[in-house]
């Protein structure tokens, strides 16, 4: 063992287990022991009984408790350790102030532990505590307990673990588990530096440094630390996952893609499955690779059939989704949605049925209360979706899709001046193209073209794609009767058949000098 030849050492104790010679036979504590290394742990436990039967000692019954520890028999390993507590006893009942008296209590503390009981293992801490104050390990193992009971003084066992040993890499680690779980991301982050300078090569300080990045929003230093994780555990699943989203978040599709892969090729349960295929479909659309979004997420969220309008297709595989999850809020409101694709009042009412349920499931999901307000404008019950975008605005008011949904329903009543405010309120959060159209529309309602001429250029100019704004500023040359400029704008815009009437109408407008009635497509557009 000294030599570090720690196989060599395992060979020999395997050889003398199975010796019989006497003298090895009659010194039943190391034979247990010996019994207990080779994981023989119900012979080591008979031949401890054996020896307390004959000569019962304090230390005896702390070794039978150990042993029964790791054979899983937590209750008996109990009854041992108050067995060696008696007999520590003096005269007056009192333990003595004792290293080993206070681990007796300790590891009665961890059995309690073991079984889910953490005011009894609180207590049996506390108590190893009061027999030996300089316990590092109790004052640790007391504040998992305190944590996990909710406890703020949990903390203060943490320091005080690290106090009394500064290398204690577990009191770091909770630590920064405490911190975390409070919001303080950075001083968490602190702790596991700590941590790893403990412990240089630990899987599991550099995996959760990297979620702690993560929820601060550095992404690229959670990478970092995830690529190290993988580094020292090339099978890390968790780590190749959040490695994933953090390129997802800051926009390298073709690193998440090919982390959400390697997933694929390892053993994944069906829950983190589930995910890797959503993510990855997902990953696709924003690619705009719908094909591969659809076949990559068949079994899960398909909203690659949403945008190639299979709504039928779409529906199947949210139905598949809800069938491995059946309180999956994301697919309620997919499948919602798909169902909203359809165009037919049937349609709206399932889809609404399934945001309702979704919200159920979660009140503060915003994704599921904004696509039930625009269901119940469809629908026609402006004033409940007028709530609906207004409720989704209290739970966050920097969700700018709320701002754009209310704005759209004070448009449908007449309220121009509510809309007005309500699109300036997104457009502060977000500036996008289907946002300046939007105002653009609500602008040029109110009478106010060359500002509403203004939103549609700008939104061009955010997004030169961006076909609505080239619609409704060629709207706005059409009424000017600048036919040449309608039709320059409509050249942008051809892939619609309702466009492409539009233009055909300019174009005849250019060699006529009549001013013609209103034209099919001369209404406004938003991107609602």
């Amino acid at each position: 063992m000294e030599l570090k030849k720690y196989e060599l050492a395992s060979l020999c104790i395997h050889q003398l287990a199975e010796m019989d010679e006497e003298s090895f036979m009659s010194q039943p504590v190391q034979r247990a022991l010996v019994q207990s290394f080779c994981q023989n742990h119900d012979k080591a436990i008979e031949c401890l009984r054996e020896a307390t039967a004959i000569q019962p000692e304090p230390s005896v019954f702390v070794i039978l408790g150990k042993i029964q520890m790791k054979a899983k028999k937590t209750k008996d390993a109990v009854r041992s350790f108050k067995k060696a507590m008696k007999l520590l006893m003096t005269s007056t009942k009192i333990l003595p102030n004792t290293f080993e008296a206070a681990e007796i209590y300790y590891l009665t503390g961890l059995c309690h532990l073991e079984q889910k009981n953490l005011l009894r293992a609180h207590r049996a801490f506390s108590m190893a505590i009061r027999l030996h104050s300089s316990y590092p390990d109790a004052f640790y193992q007391r504040g998992l307990c305190r944590m996990q009971l909710r406890q703020a003084k949990c903390i203060q066992d943490f320091n005080q673990a690290l106090a009394l040993c500064p290398s204690h890499f577990q009191a770091y680690m909770s630590r920064a588990a405490y911190y975390g779980s409070k919001g303080r991301y950075s001083k968490a982050i602190l702790n596991c530096n700590e941590a790893i300078k403990i412990l240089p090569n630990s899987v599991r300080a550099y995996f959760y440094r990297g979620i702690l990045k993560y929820q601060n929003k550095t992404f690229k230093a959670a990478i970092e630390d995830f690529s190290k994780t993988i580094d020292l555990d090339k099978t890390s699943i968790l780590a190749y996952y959040n490695r994933a989203v953090c390129y997802h978040q800051i926009k390298d599709f073709r690193k998440a893609l090919k982390d959400y892969g390697i997933l694929l090729l390892l053993e994944l349960s069906e829950e983190i499955a589930y995910k890797v295929l959503i993510n990855r479909g997902l990953v696709f659309m924003e690619l705009g690779d719908h094909a591969n979004a659809c076949e990559v997420q068949s079994p899960s969220l398909s909203k690659g059939n949403l945008e190639l309008h299979k709504c039928e297709e779409a529906v199947r595989s949210f139905d598949q989704v809800l069938k491995l999850d059946p309180v999956s809020v994301d697919a309620y409101v997919g499948r919602g949605n798909s169902y909203m694709e359809n165009g037919h009042e049937t349609g709206y009412k399932q889809a609404q049925k399934d945001f309702l349920r979704a919200i159920h499931l979660n009140p503060t999901c915003i994704d599921a209360r904004i696509c039930l307000g625009y269901n119940l404008q469809a629908l026609g019950k402006l004033q409940r979706a007028w709530s609906q975008f207004t409720v989704a605005i209290c739970i966050d008011p920097k969700c700018h899709a709320a701002y754009d949904g209310r704005a759209s329903v004070c448009l449908e009543v007449g309220e121009s001046f509510a809309a007005f405010q309500d699109i300036n309120a997104a457009l502060k959060l977000a500036t996008t193209a289907p946002l300046l159209t939007n105002r653009g529309v609500i602008n040029q309602l109110m009478g106010y073209l060359p500002c509403a001429m203004k939103d549609y250029q700008q939104a061009i100019s955010v997004d030169p794609n961006y076909a609505l704004a080239y619609f409704n500023a060629a709207n706005i040359y059409f009424h000017n009767r600048q036919f040449s400029q309608v039709s320059l704008q409509s050249v942008f815009i051809l892939s619609s058949e309702l466009f492409s009437l539009n233009k055909y109408f300019t174009n005849t407008k250019l060699s006529s000098t009549e001013f013609p009635c209103p034209l099919p497509g001369e209404e406004l557009i938003s991107s609602n």
